[in-house]
């Protein structure tokens, strides 16, 4: 299934970018749906209890992005379907051309 990466809200900031995204936990699989309202919208199979829906999001976009964990955390939103994430040493552009060959 394919998706598109027009509209994602992207934010060059000091060290990376950071893009918008909306999780849908308690999914039969991992898998990013698209961009609906500027966000990036997920389905994540963990359920959003102690942490486990943020781990497995950091987790399967980092997986996408083919970077490490560490490369990337949850700067907004922790408890929260909609999120912001920081991506360390990652432009825009990047990031997108990254999501674009995920279709």
């Amino acid at each position: 299934m394919g998706f598109g990466v027009v509209g994602l809200k992207i934010k060059e900031t000091t060290g990376g970018c950071s893009f918008f995204l909306k999780v849908v936990p308690r999914s039969s699989r991992n898998q990013i749906m698209g961009v609906e309202n500027g966000e990036l919208k997920i389905k994540i199979m963990a359920p959003p209890v102690e942490g486990a829906a943020n781990e497995a999001v950091v987790e399967f976009v980092a997986r996408c992005l083919k970077i490490s964990k560490s490369s990337l955390f949850v700067a907004k939103g922790e408890r929260s379907r909609h999120k912001v994430i920081q991506v360390l040493e990652m432009g825009s552009r990047e990031l997108l051309e990254k999501l674009k060959k995920q279709n």
